[in-house]
């Protein structure tokens, strides 16, 4: 027995409790991973140009179909696998209360005929990707780099990122695993440690003078490293049993259990975030290039933002797709509503904290490029805030792998991009805001809150 385990106990007991916590290791993947805006950015900000940082954070927004669509499947096909690791057979979306299955043991059966599937899905939309990603990059690309000198650069630079992007794609079937099994923290656990790596590799890249093809092949070189550390970790959990199954097929039943709850998904998803991504390529055709250069940044601010204050929720729902598998809908009820609070806070108070601190930074380490107004900042905070709030409340029926009000975010989407190309930048940088937002507020309205209350109400809660 070592010091801390015979001296202090209650030490030994929390230090257990936070290194097998899913929300406190979400909170440090993505505190490491967030460490890019302290050491990384700085340089980028401070050494590429308006065009290569422009080009750097656009290369995320190229990526968007394919994440997004990854995403929908990487989510439904965890909870799939909750369901099965909760002892059910049917895997189809839960709509009511069901009896436990299998004494509450794992089915593996049903757990391979989804692992199996997924697979063969990741491949696809991997070669997807690329295809979406190179169209969007002749427009988002071409109208950025009209008139640059180092073309080849960018562009070698983009196809280096959609290269490392595909194997990522085609491989994100063990981080999908992991997860269905509620191996959060531990999946966590060696995140950090790989996104602390990609931070310091690439912050002594840029120190030492490499160039945006170069921070590419040192940050991507632990994204594709990240492929062989699910595996390995896939090999340790459950026996290693998972890397025993058949690693590719197509069950046509788990197709059909998971068809629905992807596409309506994926139309949701690309309407709630969407807007954002559609606005802002598009906005390449219309903004300046510091103009885009700022917008882009502080949406990526936005976007880790958000990553870290959903936390308390995104982690905990392998958990909570579980007990709704199991039945155990009073339990659920009160995490949800627990880990919502938790979630609009940390983002509000993250909204506010940007406003004050960034411009400050900026202006310390010399960016090249100012932060968008404060004004415009508070806007984006508090529109998103309220977009953030409907996208907690729909999740009440996604846990269930229940998509609701998909069209309408759809159709918020095409608003938005619609408005765009008509007014331009007839408001500067407060134009691709307004048009992301108001839209999906509108069409939306209080409809999802009214949707989650009844649900829960349902169960008596």
């Amino acid at each position: 027995m070592n010091f801390f385990q015979k001296h202090c106990p209650t030490f030994n007991r929390i230090g257990w409790r936070l290194w097998h916590s899913p929300t406190f290791t979400t909170w440090g993947n993505y505190g490491a991973q967030s460490l890019r805006l302290l050491l990384v950015t700085p340089l980028i900000l401070t050494r590429f140009d308006e065009t290569e940082i422009a080009a750097w954070y656009l290369f995320a927004s190229l990526n968007f179909f394919g994440e997004t669509l990854s995403q929908r499947l990487g989510l439904t096909f965890s909870r799939m696998f909750a369901f099965a690791m909760g002892g059910a057979s049917n895997l189809s979306p839960i709509k009511g209360k069901r009896a436990q299955e299998n004494g509450g043991q794992p089915n593996w059966k049903a757990f391979e005929r989804a692992y199996a599937t997924i697979s063969t899905l990741n491949l696809g939309i991997g070669w997807l990707n690329v295809v979406v990603a190179l169209g969007m990059g002749w427009f988002g690309l071409s109208n950025l780099l009209s008139g640059y000198e180092a073309k080849g650069v960018i562009w070698m630079a983009f196809g280096l990122m959609q290269l490392s992007s595909l194997l990522v794609f085609i491989f994100q079937r063990y981080q999908i695993a992991l997860i269905g099994m509620n191996y959060v923290a531990l999946n966590n656990r060696w995140g950090i440690i790989f996104s602390l790596l990609s931070v310091v590799f690439g912050s002594l890249t840029l120190w030492m003078g490499g160039g945006i093809i170069a921070l590419v092949l040192v940050m991507q070189l632990f994204a594709v490293a990240g492929v062989l550390r699910n595996r390995f970790l896939l090999r340790y959990v459950e026996g290693g049993r998972v890397l025993g199954f058949k690693q590719y097929g197509f069950d046509r039943e788990v197709f059909g259990w998971a068809w629905a709850p992807t596409w309506k998904g994926f139309v949701g998803q690309f309407g709630m975030n969407g807007s954002a991504q559609l606005t802002a390529i598009i906005y390449t055709a219309y903004g300046s290039k510091m103009e885009i250069a700022s917008l882009l940044f502080a949406l990526r601010i936005l976007q880790t933002i958000t990553q870290i204050a959903q936390a308390p929720f995104s982690s905990v729902q392998p958990l909570m797709a579980r007990l709704m598998a199991a039945g155990d809908i009073k339990a659920l009820g009160k995490i949800v509503r627990q880990r919502m609070a938790y979630t609009l806070v940390l983002n509000a108070a993250g909204v506010l904290t940007a406003a004050v601190a960034l411009p400050i930074l900026l202006e310390l380490i010399g960016s090249k490029i100012d932060f968008i107004p404060s004004v415009a900042w508070l806007l984006l905070g508090g529109l998103s805030l309220i977009v953030r709030f409907d996208v907690l409340c729909c999740a009440v029926s996604a846990i269930g792998n229940q998509m609701v009000f998909y069209w309408g975010m759809a159709a918020a989407a095409a608003i938005s991009a619609g408005a765009l190309l008509l007014l331009g930048n007839a408001w500067g940088v407060y134009t691709p805001i307004i048009t992301s937002t108001i839209p999906l507020l509108l069409i939306l309205n209080l409809r999802p809150a009214f949707k989650a209350r009844s649900i829960l109400n349902m169960q008596n809660l």
